[in-house]
């Protein structure tokens, strides 16, 4: 191109831009003319975000951290909401506050769940949704879980040898059928069957007794509906530590109901009559005081070796003269606390004096079972086995339970163990039943000298104030059985009565818990409406100080219990409250029927705010099942309890912690729905427990 072209085209260019600026307004003409309405913006949706999928594991909460953006529309602005909701889940889900952005979510059951965010500018929503698994609690699957420390000692000592042992499984799960406990005892049985040696049903706790080896009870405890594997230990009279101080040989204790004053309630008329106590013993021999001029042992049932006698052993003869002789051989000279009381004998102790935790559940059951029928209201429990777990894993612990709220006065031993603290025995270390120490009473009528015995047991692993009384227990004259075991080995201690009849001395908490069962009876005699938890109130509420002047010092300031005790005390506290009688002549019937009716006022009650056992709360799980749910602590570990059903609560420990057992109304509880002792008795392979390791020759106590 040459460079006049290029001229050419430089000057139309410069031509074109004046043409332009030609044709422009004036500035001052733009500012007067209006632009142009633009068109309103559109309200956009909020932007959310519910924040990352989560996984965790009950009992923890989720912590919900959600995002939210808006365009400020529409306009004027509307109030941005957010909501938190459930979409999808096997349990129900809690927010700590469903209106905010952040949260937490609390669910009631394990599982996969969808939760959803919601954000709203008043005109427009969007929603963004979290995935949150939930993993269950930890629960007891392993070996080391479910079998008992003293079981797993035995199986490591010797993994071939036979071992005896309970196993105790899961609560029943709805649908309930007919009888849901003994399909679970029936369900136990048979697992002894496939992997060792069944023995027999524990329908009262959801259990079986029987033999297995350590690779049986390991297959075992690897069955999911296994709750817990126990060594069906040896129960039994405990060995004591020989006294410090030898008592003189006219030191005798015929006038232990004395010294608790039972012969003060006497005088009021009072003196068992129509109660029955059940001994779970070695047996009851029908000697004179028992059976002359009436026979009181209402009935026999043996859940123990082959019985040759009535009681070949004679210790449970001698409780049951303590509780209810009536003195007839020695011609009144030598009587029990309540004499005019009935004895039911099961024998749970072999011929050489042990049985087994099971035979104990197995007698409670028969107890539960014909209470009504022999108007049983008293267990006494003259013996103990060695405490290696809480309460709240012992299974007789959980039959003593089970027998308490049926309306059973539980009173057992504490045990020989003494003076060392933490020597309570089970099933002396529950908190429900009234646990029994011995003093020594010097053979006076004194209370000043008595002295609290050396070897009665206190204290247990669960720091629970045992025992809760005490009562005489040192040289106690009781009934004799001639030639029983306990006859033949200490020869010594027969005594003579003054008519030349022939009684037995012992000494133990056994001697002291039969004491108190007499007691305990004579409180029902005169007021049968009192419940198990007003009796065990009044007796331990009503004791007598004693030791003033003999110098002792306790080992503990729990060691004796609330003190010794006053039956005659309790028999007036109870009857204190007796408000005045008014005629019913005119207010029934239009006058048909006349008389009057006595009214009491409240008592107080014993054993409040307490948790039970494990066994307990598992057994009686299709009982409670659907009845209100109260709770301690209503967000217990960031749970919110108030919204969890019976289908979404860990029916476990957690929640057996914080269930507020108190709220129970245990009189309208449906206990004929339950059938515990419908496993037929003579399927009990008895004679095939090895009865040993405890032997009346190792009683050593005076």
């Amino acid at each position: 191109m040459n460079r006049r072209r290029l001229l050419d085209i430089s000057w139309a260019l410069v031509a074109l831009a004046l043409a332009l600026v030609a044709a422009a307004p004036p500035a001052h003409a733009q500012s007067l003319v209006p632009a142009p309405p633009s068109a309103p913006l559109a309200n956009q949706a909020p932007i959310v975000n519910a924040g990352a999928d989560q996984v965790i594991t009950l009992p923890s909460t989720a912590n919900l951290t959600g995002a939210a953006t808006d365009d400020g529309q529409p306009n004027p602005p509307g109030v941005l909401t957010t909501t938190w909701s459930q979409v999808s889940g096997p349990g129900t889900v809690s927010f700590s506050n469903a209106s905010a952005l952040n949260s937490t979510a609390t669910f009631s059951a394990s599982g996969a769940y969808v939760l959803r965010l919601t954000v709203s500018d008043g005109a427009l929503a969007a929603s963004d949704d979290v995935a949150i698994t939930i993993n269950p609690a930890p629960v007891q699957s392993g070996i080391e879980d479910k079998i008992d420390p003293a079981l797993h000692d035995l199986m490591q000592a010797n993994p071939q040898a036979l071992l005896p042992v309970i196993v105790e499984m899961q609560h029943p799960v709805v649908p309930f059928v007919s009888a849901p406990d003994v399909d679970r005892a029936l369900a136990a049985l048979d697992l002894l069957r496939q992997y060792g040696t069944p023995v027999a049903a524990l329908s009262l706790i959801d259990a079986a007794a029987g033999f297995a080896n350590g690779a049986g009870i390991n297959a075992i405890s690897l069955v999911p509906t296994v709750a817990r594997i126990h060594h069906d230990a040896t129960v039994g009279t405990q060995r004591s530590a020989d006294p410090p101080v030898v008592a003189p040989p006219d030191q005798l204790s015929e006038v232990y109901p004395l010294v608790v004053n039972a012969n003060h309630v006497w005088q009021q008329g009072t003196t068992g009559g129509g109660v029955t106590v059940a001994v779970l013993d070695s047996g009851v021999a029908a000697d004179a005081d028992l059976v002359q001029p009436a026979n009181r042992i209402l009935a026999s049932v043996n859940c123990a070796d082959v019985r040759t006698a009535s009681d070949p052993g004679g210790h449970g003869t001698h409780i049951a003269g303590i509780i209810a002789g009536n003195g007839t051989r020695s011609g009144g000279q030598i009587v029990g606390i309540a004499p005019q009381a009935n004895i039911v004998d099961v024998r749970v102790l072999g011929s050489i004096g042990s049985g087994r935790i099971s035979s104990v559940i197995r007698g409670i059951e028969w107890v539960i079972a014909h209470r009504t029928v022999y108007n049983i209201r008293v267990i006494n429990l003259s013996f103990g086995a060695r405490a290696n777990l809480s309460y709240r894993a012992d299974p007789m612990a959980a039959a003593v339970e089970i027998a308490w709220r049926r309306g059973l006065v539980v009173v057992a031993a504490s045990g020989n163990g003494g003076p060392v603290g933490g020597t309570v025995l089970t099933p002396g270390i529950d908190p429900y039943a009234i646990t029994v120490g011995a003093t020594d009473d010097r053979g006076t009528l004194g209370r000043g000298d008595d002295m609290l015995a050396w070897f009665s047991a206190w204290g247990s692993a669960d720091s629970n104030a045992k025992p809760d009384l005490v009562a005489p227990g040192r040289r106690i004259v009781s009934i004799r059985v001639p030639g029983s075991a306990l006859d033949t080995l200490f020869p010594e201690r027969v005594v003579v009565a003054q008519n030349g009849s022939t009684y037995f001395r012992l000494t133990g908490t056994s001697m002291a818990t039969a004491v108190a069962s007499g007691a305990a009876a004579l409180l029902l005699a005169r007021r049968p409406d009192l419940t198990p938890d007003q009796v065990k109130a009044l007796l331990v509420g009503t004791t007598q100080p004693y030791g003033q002047q003999s110098g002792q010092v306790l080992p503990d300031p729990t060691a004796g219990g609330s003190g010794l005790l006053d039956a005659y005390a309790a028999m007036t506290a109870a009857l204190r409250t007796a408000s005045t009688s008014i005629s019913v002549s005119g207010l029934l019937g239009g006058g048909l029927l006349t008389g009057t009716l006595q009214t009491w006022a409240p008592l107080a009650c014993a054993n409040r705010g307490l948790r039970p056992a494990d066994g307990f709360a598992r057994t009686l799980f299709p009982v409670l099942y659907g009845s209100p749910l109260y709770w301690k602590d209503p967000t217990l570990g960031g749970i919110n309890w108030q919204t969890l059903t019976w289908d979404s609560v860990a029916w476990d420990s957690v929640a057996w912690d914080n269930f507020a057992w108190d709220s129970v109304v245990w009189d309208s509880v449906a206990w004929d729905s339950i059938a515990w002792d419908s496993v037929a008795w003579d399927s009990v392979a008895w004679d095939s427990v090895a009865w040993d390791s405890i032997a009346w020759d190792s009683f050593t106590l005076d």
